[in-house]
């Protein structure tokens, strides 16, 4: 937290000021200064009590709560999001809808509620996953008319990043001014693809501050066009398409030239060190826009923007709020 914060100070914005789409227009809910910390509360398909009563689970929605405004950012600025903290309830949600998920045969309607506890999600009496609280949604507003909080693009949005969890951070270019934050979709828990149409959907809160990329770094930032994550020591690109393939494509590019432009090299051995060093995988492809990632080690690069060395970071990841 910055200098004079405490957490008993850090402000909130509840859920009740959820947006289904990441809105330039809307006023701010909340406005911070740079690495201010603040909360953000996420609902979740169990708030309101509509899954359990009905199972016309495609009426159902995850929007994004927000926005917040970060002062002194604007269009073009880079800007890192820090998550300080991930905090779920001890209840969480999974559906399948007919003609959604990964699979060739699709699915049926069903949706399963399952208990947290223990730092397990119990799948069923004798099946439990581990807890790894994760921020599926997460991004800044575009300019014009905003995207549906379930689409992906250059501003962020529904990445479903399963790496995106407490200690990481999201860097992402900025279109408008102050920012417009959105974040939402908490998931107790993720595999690659999210392959049958959701996680483990949960209510719940996160921690996060926001500052820009500061100028004697920007050589390398300023090369960012869609959103990067980091993570596990780890700099992962992301990207989005109508196919994993366009989205690949697009991760792969933007890892391509971030590393260039650090390292100096030519495309072609920049591009052979990503063949023998980086993994390109599927981050989400059940959604309209589906996304891609590809992950690099961060000691590849000499850059200070890809380090997640902040003091304010914990790693800590609560079961309850």
């Amino acid at each position: 937290m910055n200098e004079t914060q405490t957490l008993q100070e850090v402000p909130r914005v509840g859920f009740g000021n959820a947006s289904l789409s990441f809105e330039s227009a809307a006023k701010p809910e909340l406005t911070v200064d740079q690495g201010e910390h603040f909360w953000l509360d996420a609902r979740s398909l169990l708030t309101g009590g509509l899954f359990e009563e009905t199972g016309e689970y495609e009426k159902l929605s995850i929007p994004v709560t927000g926005p917040v405004a970060v002062r002194e950012v604007n269009p073009g600025d880079i800007l890192r999001i820090d998550i300080h903290e991930i905090r779920i309830h001890d209840r969480g949600a999974m559906v399948t809808l007919p003609g959604r998920g990964g699979f060739t045969d699709g699915l049926g309607r069903a949706g399963h509620v399952v208990e947290i506890a223990n730092g397990r999600v119990v799948f069923d009496e004798d099946t439990t996953i581990p807890m790894r609280p994760m921020v599926g949604k997460i991004g800044v507003a575009p300019v014009g008319a905003g995207p549906n909080s379930s689409t992906v693009g250059i501003h962020g949005g529904n990445m479903d990043c399963k790496d995106v969890t407490a200690g990481s951070a999201v860097v992402i270019p900025v279109q408008v001014a102050e920012a417009m934050l959105y974040a939402g979709d908490l998931h107790a828990a993720q595999g690659d693809g999210e392959c049958s149409l959701t996680a483990v959907e949960v209510e719940g809160s996160v921690r996060l501050s926001c500052t820009v990329v500061p100028g004697p770094t920007i050589r390398v930032a300023d090369g960012i066009q869609r959103p990067v994550v980091l993570s596990g020591g780890s700099v992962i690109t992301i990207g989005d398409g109508d196919t994993l393939d366009e989205a690949a494509r697009l991760a792969l590019d933007d890892m391509l030239e971030l590393l260039q432009s650090d390292r100096q090299w030519s495309r072609e051995k920049t591009a052979m060190l990503l063949s023998a060093a980086a993994d390109v995988s599927v981050s989400q492809l059940v959604n309209a826009r589906v996304s891609a990632k590809v992950t690099l080690a961060s000691r590849y690069f000499r850059t200070e923007p890809f380090s997640l060395e902040t003091p304010d970071t914990t790693n800590a990841q609560v079961p309850h709020v």
